[in-house]
């Protein structure tokens, strides 16, 4: 079988595996902090570093990139990229792989591409209208009807971050840095992570569980915003915080039905992502393989 590089860049970190065009891991996944400042973005350099180093060890026929940030998967550029990751606006990673490995490279939005992940290896390619949500630094989303991703006019379809809620971006409220930073603002204690606080919860920790109730309030207000919209089968939820599965989902779909006008809207199956941090590098390779035929 042939190979091919897989890439997932997010806000902070990329992640890059081998992988086999069945979607098997070929080789151990690796975890890349981004060398970002202010003043400049590290990423296309770390990228071309990553490519240059694999393919001392292994063969590969192309380059399946998954990346934050509105993508123009024709162009395999960055036409828009938000506050969580500044200075990326504008890079083609498509024209640099080309140019300097000569290799096929596809681009795609990473919550396109967990979606597209969770719909090939769980089998839901058959459904007609599944909407992904992507919880983490911020909160991205990603919308696929009758067979195919909706992208709208400017590729920018899905992009449910800067949806309004009680006056601000659904992100600053339901996004895992959001949580986080609740979290340490209600407890004065600093440097929680998502982790740190579901295991507080299982505790019972009174004061963490305020926070999470809280949270998952904001969570489902820009969820039902989506079922009122779209209706969907399915939403699918991913992201680290989200393989708390046992505590979350029955608290989400509670406070989903308290929210909904009828519980007509409310059919919309709450799906939790099974592929983990993996997603996006495996969405990345089938929206290679289609791409490339």
């Amino acid at each position: 079988m042939s190979n091919y590089f897989c890439i997932d860049i997010g806000g902070t970190s990329i992640k890059s595996g081998v992988y086999n065009e069945m979607g098997e891991a070929v080789s151990p996944s690796q975890t890349t902090p981004c060398q970002n400042t202010k003043k400049q973005n590290m990423i296309l350099k770390t990228v071309l570093d990553l490519i240059q180093r694999i393919s001392v060890e292994y063969s590969i026929v192309g380059v399946a990139i998954s990346s934050s940030g509105v993508i123009d998967p024709e162009k395999g550029e960055v036409v828009y990229a938000g506050y969580t990751i500044p200075n990326f606006q504008g890079t083609n990673f498509k024209k640099a792989v080309k140019d300097s490995f000569n290799l096929p490279c596809e681009v795609e939005n990473d919550v396109n591409c967990v979606l597209l992940a969770e719909a090939w290896q769980g089998k839901l390619l058959t459904q007609k209208n599944i909407v992904c949500l992507a919880v983490g630094t911020g909160v991205g989303g990603a919308v696929y009807q009758n067979g195919a991703l909706v992208r709208g006019t400017n590729f920018c379809a899905g992009e449910v971050g800067y949806l309004q809620v009680e006056g601000k971006n659904f992100q600053d409220l339901a996004s895992t840095n959001a949580l986080t930073r609740r979290a340490q603002e209600f407890l004065q204690q600093q440097n929680l992570n998502g982790h740190q606080i579901m295991a507080l919860a299982e505790t019972g920790n009174p004061k963490v569980l305020k926070v999470l109730d809280d949270w998952l309030q904001d969570l489902a207000k820009g969820i039902t915003t989506i079922m009122y919209l779209l209706n969907p089968e399915q939403i699918i939820l991913g992201g680290g915080i989200m393989e708390q599965v046992g505590f979350i989902k029955p608290h989400l779909e509670a406070k989903i039905a308290e929210q909904l006008i009828s519980p007509i809207f409310g059919k919309s199956e709450l799906y939790f992502a099974k592929l983990g941090n993996k997603a996006g590098m495996v969405g990345a390779l089938y929206h290679f393989l289609t791409q490339q035929n």
